[in-house]
């Protein structure tokens, strides 16, 4: 699990995301007490509460869930971190490929990436 989380951010660091304006933004805190929200990647789509993806053009965010990486806190909406406990984490996340696919399963979480104007 640790690895994947490390992949995932190994990713958005390699891809960088410069020049990027509104939009549903997130930065990835280094310690958890400068998290605001704390992922949990799950092992199945059926453990989550929430399958996102990961854009790279702010036009494509249009829902929460559909989200961007930002190289500084102040460029970003919300900050988060992924954990590696379960019992640590606010949403349990499945990684999907596009926004088509993003969904929530648990509604009640939904108010913890209300952010921008996206609902």
């Amino acid at each position: 699990m640790r690895l994947s989380i490390k992949i995932l951010s190994i990713l958005f660091v390699l891809l960088g995301f410069n020049g990027i304006s509104a939009a549903q933004k997130f930065y990835e805190a280094e310690d958890v007490k400068d998290a605001q929200v704390k992922f949990f990647i799950v092992d199945s789509p059926e453990q989550a509460d929430l399958h996102f993806c990961i854009i790279y053009e702010a036009s494509e965010i249009t829902k929460p869930g559909v989200m961007m990486e930002v190289e500084t806190p102040k460029e970003a909406d919300i900050t988060l971190i992924f954990v590696d406990n379960e019992k640590d984490a606010d949403i349990k996340v499945w990684l999907v490929d596009t926004p088509a696919e993003v969904k929530w399963i648990n509604e009640s979480k939904k108010k913890l990436l209300s952010v921008g104007g996206l609902k």
